[in-house]
């Protein structure tokens, strides 16, 4: 682990310049680097991402001196968690450039000794154990008795037995969910759209910041951490409940290992897997591209989060396949096939016009029920599920009100809020589509906590898009999950009218409503329209 010689060699030169001196020293016993710090502290040089096959260390001991006999400090520790050492051991100098006393630390294999049934943390209170670290002490170089051969094949074992229980199908990735915002509810929608893009949740970990750190999101002794919960839990990637600035990504990834994905990638993920037309996926395609451009780099380490598994997926060129100039051609090719695609529907909806269809549009915010609704109204058979973004690509049907005749309506994309701008962009000739309808059915989930707040979310990007004077009819969906007393408040709430898609109740009210305010009754919804409360 550590020779007499090597440590005697340390100690010296350490003495004679007044600083920490430090080397990597590889398994077998070459030395890979060497680093001259300060009298304080080593500045440890770029060693590269770790390689080779999942769950082992880099294969590298730190072994370095201290000055005025401190022990392991918290740098060193995380060093040890960040680079994935094999182990970090100090040399004491004492009087004469003489090594002292010696400290060596490395993970505890307790920390690795979890499977899915360990609760994850949250508010800053880890599940890891308090001090994840073990320590060997000895007065001088010969005591120290450690057996560094064997304790690595234990932590090497515990890694490839923690691999082997929670590897999940070939190709699946295991995400580890950061929690950034305060709100838990965000975090708990973040969840939704791990589960709604097939992600393996491997845990989560929550950290109330009042202000992101500028570099890598979290501080440092965060990164400690969440490195150590991914290594327990076998995880490969970070999925954070905010967006990050590319260079915020990188500094991550490049300070843990791990992958690191964004709110925004992540929508755009489930939306690569839910795109089935032509058009959808174009729309995608489009998104995409404009998400990637500015996070290209030369020296590439952004490259790999683009190209494949989340946050990579769908359709068109991969990223590694195009530099910047192609993108942006790419772009432009994408902007004009979407403009064509514009005119189309434009011709579409004129056709309407001329027959005097009316057009009713279904909205609300993802997973409120609308396309069990449409499938409910019409005798469809419309995919719906239980998942976010279920519907990407917008579905018409004719639907016979019973004096108003003949009406077309067409469900739409959800919506969600922070919804990405490049999305909205992107998916702009899709969502023109709600501009020609007489009347907007708000499609709401009445048993949704935050049902003031998705609400909300939905009639502001109506104003965002430009849409906010076309009559509005509210919907309280799910109502068979209410108490009665409490569906009648939320009727009265929000001047609503209440079904259930499921099983179908309150479907007549539904269409008898909609087809007095499309045959001119003076009753509107948007007049009515109570001021959302907390």
């Amino acid at each position: 682990m550590l020779s007499a010689e090597l440590a005697r060699h340390l100690a010296q030169i350490s003495n004679d310049l007044r600083r920490q001196v430090g080397v990597f020293v590889s398994r077998d016993g070459a030395i890979r680097n060497v680093i001259v710090g300060d009298a304080a502290q080593l500045m440890l040089p770029d060693i590269g991402r770790l390689r080779g096959r999942a769950g082992r260390f880099r294969g590298l001991r730190l072994v370095h001196t201290h000055l005025k006999g401190e022990p392991l400090t918290a740098d060193d520790l995380n060093d040890l968690a960040l680079l994935r050492l094999d182990m970090v051991i100090m040399v004491e100098v004492i009087q004469d450039g003489q090594p002292g006393r010696v400290e060596a630390a490395y993970l505890d294999p307790s920390v690795l000794a979890a499977d899915d049934d360990v609760p994850t943390n949250g508010d800053n209170q880890s599940s890891l154990p308090p001090n994840p670290f073990l320590y060997s002490r000895a007065r001088n170089v010969q005591e120290l008795t450690l057996n560094f051969e064997s304790t690595i094949a234990a932590l090497e074992d515990e890694f490839a037995r923690v691999a082997r229980n929670t590897s999940g199908a070939t190709g699946t990735e295991r995400a580890l969910v950061i929690g950034i915002q305060s709100d838990d509810d965000h975090l708990t929608e973040t969840l939704e759209l791990v589960r709604s893009a097939d992600v393996i949740l491997a845990g989560t970990s929550h950290q109330r910041r009042h202000r992101i750190h500028p570099k890598t999101v979290v501080g440092r002794g965060k990164l400690q951490e969440i490195v150590l919960e991914a290594m327990r839990r076998n995880a490969e990637v970070a999925i954070f409940d905010i967006n990050l600035k590319p260079a915020q990504a990188r500094a991550f990834e490049d300070a843990t290992g791990l992958k690191a994905i964004d709110r925004t990638q992540l929508i755009l993920d489930v939306f690569a897997q839910r795109a089935r037309s032509g058009d959808g996926k174009l729309q995608v395609e489009l998104a995409q591209l404009r998400y990637s451009l500015p996070r290209l780099t030369e020296k590439d380490a952004g490259l790999s989060r683009l190209t494949g598994g989340i946050g990579g997926r769908g359709p068109g060129e991969t990223v590694m396949e195009i530099g910047r100039r192609r993108i942006r051609d790419r772009i432009r090719a994408l902007e004009k096939r979407v403009e064509k695609l514009s005119k189309q529907r434009d011709v579409r909806r004129q056709r309407r016009r001329r027959e005097r269809v009316p057009v009713l549009s279904i909205i609300g915010y993802t997973n409120a029920g609308k396309s069990t609704l449409l499938n409910a109204l019409t005798n469809s058979e419309i995919e719906a599920a239980d998942k976010l973004f279920m519907t990407l690509d917008p579905t018409s049907r004719r639907l016979r009100f019973p004096r108003q005749g003949k009406v077309i309506i067409t469900d739409t994309v959800g919506f969600i809020a922070d919804l990405p701008e490049d999305l909205i962009t992107a998916f702009r000739a899709t969502l023109e589509e709600l501009a020609e309808a007489d009347l907007l059915l708000h499609v709401i989930d009445a048993a949704d906590p935050r049902i003031n707040e998705k609400i909300g979310a939905g009639e502001s990007l109506l104003c965002d898009l430009e849409l906010s004077d076309i009559p509005i009819l509210r919907v309280l969906n799910k109502i068979d999950l209410v108490p009665e007393d409490q569906a009648d408040n939320l009727v009265r709430r929000f001047a609503a009218t209440a079904v259930s898609a499921v099983d179908r109740s309150g479907l007549e009210a539904l269409v008898n409503t909609a087809e007095k305010h499309l045959g001119g009754s003076s009753f509107s919804p948007r007049y009515a329209t109570p001021t959302l409360s907390g």
